[in-house]
This record gives structure tokens, sequence and C-alpha cells, in this order.
């Protein structure tokens, strides 16, 4: 065998060597986060019509009641149950969306879970529909944890721009009724305009990102068997 030979097997050989140590440290996606996540934007969007239905869709709350819950009632229960699900999920996914994004991708975390545990606690424990005055926290986090996962990221590009995209919807949901004047929300059903994006929107892309994580957990586990397979 030629030296050159030699080098190039050397090479190729230490390259199997760190992809199987890459495999075998990175984190798998858990089933039970993935899941929550879906429950929890599929939640979203399933109570999101009767709050709407009930409240009305401009700033004038018609004071609806549906099972002798009013509208602060179903507000609570649209926010709090699906943020305690999302909560759970991104948990549950703390390796994944941390492990290769350093340092930026901690912070995020770290400001994500606070800008969505303080909602989620409040909605649930006194029932009433909180402003979405943490948003702007929750929204940085998503981006922060998405731009620290650019570069040897074990997410995929589709789910860092989910993340970019919620973090997106998250400014939106608390900018909306700062920018636009009240009479001009009424005027064009503003409340149901808003929460068309920043309830179902929001949800869809909860869903998405749990379908993906769920995806690809069983493509692992359906690799796994070739991967051994393969002789030395």
């Amino acid at each position: 065998m030629t030296p050159s030979r030699r080098v190039c097997d050397r090479v190729i050989g230490s390259r199997a060597v760190v992809d199987e140590t890459n495999a075998s440290t990175a984190p798998r996606p858990s089933w039970w986060a993935a899941v929550a996540m879906i429950l929890g934007g599929a939640w979203l969007i399933t109570v999101w019509p009767i709050f709407t239905t009930l409240h009305g869709p401009t700033s004038v709350d018609e004071g609806g009641e549906l099972f002798g819950g009013g509208v602060l009632f179903w507000g609570s229960m649209m926010e709090g149950p699906s943020g305690a699900l999302i909560a759970l999920g991104m948990a549950g996914s703390y390796r994944l969306l941390t492990d290769a994004g350093g340092r930026k991708a901690r912070v995020g975390f770290v400001l994500a879970m606070i800008g969505l545990v303080i909602p989620t606690v409040v909605n649930l424990a006194f029932q009433g529909q909180v402003p979405p005055l943490l948003a702007p926290l929750f929204a940085a986090g998503l981006i922060l944890i998405a731009a620290g996962n650019r570069a040897g990221s074990w997410l995929t590009s589709f789910e860092r721009r989910l993340l970019l995209g919620q973090g997106i919807i998250l400014i939106y949901s608390g900018l909306w009724f700062l920018v636009v004047r009240p009479d001009v929300l009424d005027r064009i059903n503003g409340y149901r305009i808003y929460g068309v994006i920043a309830d179902v929107l929001f949800g869809v892309g909860w869903i998405l990102l749990g379908s993906g994580l769920l995806a690809r957990l069983r493509s692992i586990k359906q690799e796994a068997p070739t991967v051994g397979a393969v002789a030395p």
C-alpha cells in the first residue's frame, strides 16, 4: 500500500469514528415532548373558535357564555393548558434545543420559558386571560435558540425556521394592539384577525415542530438496525 493510500485510509477512518461518536452523543427527540408540543398547538387551535365566538370580533366583550363559563374562563382555558403543554414539550427537548447552540441557545431557552411559564401559571391559577406583556421575552428566547443553532446544530433548517417564525408571531402579538388604533381595530374586526395569527397560526407552528421531531425519531429507529448491521 502506498503512503498516500495509508494516509487517505487513516483520514477516512478518523471521520468514521467522529460520525459514530456524533451519532451516539446526539440527543434524540423525545416522543412525549414532541406529542406535548402537538397537543399544545392543537388545543390552542381547537379552543380559539369558542373564545372568539363568545368574545366577539371587536374590542367590545359581548359577554357570551358556554357551559357556564364566560369569556375570561374560556380565554384562560385556551392559553393555560396549551401553554403548559408547550412548556412541557420545550423542557423535554432542552438538550436538542441547546446542546449545539451554545450559550446563546441556553440563554434563549431561559428567556422563552420565563415568557411562557409565567402567563401560563397566571392563566391556570386565576382563570383570567393575561395580556401578551411577556410575548416579546418569549419571542426573544425562541429567536436566540434559532440563532444559536445556525451552525453545527442538531436542529434541521426547517425546525430553526419554525422557531424563528414563532418568535416573529410573538412579536406581532405584542405589538399589534400598540401599533393599530382601537377604532381601526374595531372597524376591521381586529380581535379576530389577531387571534388567527397569534393563536391559530402559532398553534400550527407547534404542531409542525412536534410532528417533525416525531418523524425524525421514527427515522432514527428505522435506521438503527441498518447501522448496526454494517460490517467494520
